[in-house]
């Protein structure tokens, strides 16, 4: 594009627009900048005015989608004050990302798991940030502390569950309501017994010593 100098935050909506084009098509390896400059119609030297690679592109995009759950869960957390309803809440949350970007999702989510990733230190975030929330209303709720490691355990069995869904659906290119009506379904057997179960046989919930202290970071997610 020639002429009137966009402005940064027009820039940064066209390449990002054209990187989720681009990543959803092709995956995130093996495209580069010039395959995101023609998906996104700017110049290489008006991308480099607002990014400074196709990683830090790729970032932006995840930050976004990621900030998004973290909105949606947040306030789900606060509308809410049963733990169930809440789990609940947060599960439609990650469906609902899940069904609005189903390919961009399955593809950003596994370069997320990979440890060398830019994205990985930002999975880690969000759901460190997401158990820290329901731990902390699920204890104004129950009057007791319960351990974050619970909600997180929860979080990567929601994250595995939409992932595998997803993969069945050929890799998010054609994923169907019925699918994803059916992964809510067993999302929701896993968080409600997990946190409300009460009967013989199920270990009770407890609080650890030390609970939250030594379950976050990068080694908790191997």
């Amino acid at each position: 594009m020639s002429g009137v100098q966009l402005g940064e935050d027009v820039v940064r909506a066209m390449v990002m627009q054209g990187a989720a084009k681009v990543f959803a098509a092709r995956g995130v390896r093996s495209p580069g900048v010039e395959d995101i400059l023609q998906a996104a119609r700017v110049s290489r030297r008006t991308f480099y005015r607002v990014y400074d690679s196709k990683e830090d592109v790729m970032l932006a995009l995840y930050r976004v989608g990621t900030e998004i759950l973290i909105q949606r869960c947040r306030l789900a957390l606060e509308q809410e004050t049963d733990p169930l309803r809440q789990a609940e809440r947060c599960i439609d949350a990650h469906l609902q990302t899940a069904s609005e970007q189903a390919r961009l999702v399955f593809v950003l989510g596994g370069e997320a798991h990979h440890q060398e990733s830019l994205l990985y230190a930002r999975r880690v975030e969000v759901q460190e940030t997401l158990a820290s929330m329901m731990a902390a209303r699920a204890k104004e709720y129950l009057q007791r502390p319960v351990d974050k490691l619970l909600f997180r355990g929860i979080l990567f069995a929601v994250e595995g569950i939409t992932r595998l869904v997803l993969e069945e659906g050929d890799d998010g290119r054609r994923v169907t309501p019925a699918s994803l009506g059916r992964a809510r379904a067993i999302m929701l057997r896993v968080a409600t017994a997990a946190i409300a179960a009460e009967v013989a046989g199920v270990a009770p919930l407890t609080a650890a010593a030390g609970a939250g202290t030594g379950t976050s970071g990068p080694a908790a997610v191997q």
